[in-house]
């Protein structure tokens, strides 16, 4: 039988982080192929990969990643769906169980950012 091994991520390096309004990050995710959010622990956010390379790859196998940007906005309770106040609508995925982006909300709260 085929072992299979759980490696979290030993550091993800995050290139920007950026706080939107509800409406702006609606709109901007909406405008995506993708239009899914992630909702965990009172953030809402979507969050972007660096392009790979050869040499992101070896950094993965040795447990690092890079994001090029992190995009929240605060959004206290999981609904289905989060709604701009045009009515533009996207879905929200609820992430909690995911001990990876309950770690990120946590990061993202400590951060100057969280506060403007």
């Amino acid at each position: 039988m085929t072992d299979f091994i759980h490696e979290p991520y030993k550091a993800i390096h995050v290139r920007d982080v950026i706080k939107l309004s509800l409406d702006d990050l609606v709109n901007m995710i909406s405008t995506l192929d993708s239009a899914n959010a992630y909702w965990t622990d009172g953030v809402l956010f979507v969050a972007f990969a660096i392009n790979e390379s050869e040499e992101l790859a070896k950094k993965e196998i040795e447990g690092e990643t890079y994001m090029d940007k992190i995009i929240f906005t605060k959004y206290d309770r999981y609904t289905k769906t989060a709604k701009s106040s045009t009515n533009v609508e996207i879905n929200v995925l609820n992430v909690q169980k995911s001990r990876l982006y309950r770690d990120l909300a946590s990061w993202l709260k400590k951060q100057p950012i969280w506060n403007e």
